[in-house]
């Protein structure tokens, strides 16, 4: 408390010892004013008189002790009130609450806390929200243990997430013992090559309308990226995956004929190039995939990847020396260590 506002803390606390002291004396003689005879409305009235006056003194010592925050004009009327209506009743009871506050334990102040407002349900995310993925969904699914249930939900749960990392799971699956397992797993992997093959059929019959160079140029590159997602999501095999590779790689081409700049499909055609083995086409292609915009770092791994297969692994290093590191892939990362690690010794042995 400041030094120049504890006079007046003294002078009001005393001040209150003295209001109290005098409203039980008002009171007092109030009560020798009743005991006496006399006329009835005279004394009746000088009683209210003299218990209104105790009253405003009680109350005021009352609240003079409650603490600052209640102090409020609302809780002066109250005690007022309840000491006027209750003589000598009123202010025991107020006092013996005080007291009796003063006796219990202080509310500790929480720290460290603070109000957070409660977040509002997106309704619009619903349905890309997924569930269940992780090691714990794929470890419940191999588990032969298992019971049956839990397998089954596992593998229900799967649905929502992107086909090409489920597929090869999927697949593995077909060998379960469990006939449920195998008919569960089938089918999703047979769901999800129709709906592709589905829209591969209602795209085709469209090139043989009469179309403009550039519907024609959609619709080959519609064609193109069916035909790349059957194969980036692993839901074909054998002859199935060289008939759609080819197929992917003739309409990218045939939509490059018409617009030759399209980044996207050259890198395609770069990926299935290197699939087959055509490591000549697909450095070739990769490169005009770089010459029309696509970016350099996201093609440095497929170039490396060519050379690797080459056995030119000086240039795997060079390539993969020259990857920006905010362009790597949490996956990329223990690839890139160990090529630029073996490159910084190459180049101390070479000095």
């Amino acid at each position: 408390m400041p030094t120049r506002e504890r006079p007046i803390h003294r002078a009001t606390a005393w001040l209150a010892w003295l209001a109290a002291l005098l409203g039980v004396a008002v009171q007092i003689g109030m009560f020798v004013l009743a005991s006496r005879a006399g006329p009835p409305t005279g004394v009746l009235l000088a009683c209210f008189a003299a218990q209104a006056v105790a009253a405003t003194l009680l109350a005021f010592a009352c609240w003079r002790t409650l603490p600052a925050r209640y102090r409020s004009k609302g809780a002066w009327c109250y005690l007022w009130l309840f000491v006027f209506a209750v003589p000598v009743g009123g202010a025991l009871v107020s006092v013996g609450a005080m007291v009796l506050a003063l006796a219990l334990p202080r509310r500790v102040t929480a720290k460290g806390i603070a109000y957070i407002e409660e977040p509002e349900f997106a309704t619009h995310l619903i349905p890309h929200v997924s569930y269940g993925r992780g090691a714990r969904l794929k470890a419940e699914l191999q588990n032969a243990e298992a019971a049956t249930s839990l397998r089954m939900t596992a593998l229900l749960a799967m649905q929502s997430m992107p086909a090409h990392t489920i597929s090869p799971l999927l697949r593995g699956m077909l060998a379960d013992p469990l006939d449920d397992i195998r008919l569960l797993a089938y089918g999703m992997l047979d769901s999800q090559e129709k709906r592709l093959t589905q829209r591969i059929l209602a795209q085709r019959p469209r090139l043989s309308d009469p179309l403009t160079p550039r519907e024609r140029y959609e619709v080959n590159k519609t064609l193109a990226e069916l035909y790349g997602e059957l194969i980036y999501a692993h839901l074909v095999q054998g002859d199935v995956y060289r008939n759609a590779a080819e197929q992917a790689d003739a309409y990218a081409a045939a939509a490059l004929d018409i617009e030759p700049a399209d980044a996207a499909l050259w890198r395609m055609r770069g990926r299935l190039a290197l699939d087959r083995g055509d490591l000549d086409a697909a450095d070739m292609l990769l490169e005009r995939a770089i010459q029309h915009g696509f970016a350099r770092d996201r093609m440095l791994p497929y170039l490396a990847e060519a050379a690797y297969l080459r056995g030119d692994f000086a240039r795997v290093k060079t390539l993969l020396g020259q990857m920006s590191p905010s362009a790597v892939l949490p996956v990329m990362k223990p690839v890139l260590d160990y090529w630029r690690g073996s490159l910084a010794t190459l180049r101390k042995g070479v000095s």
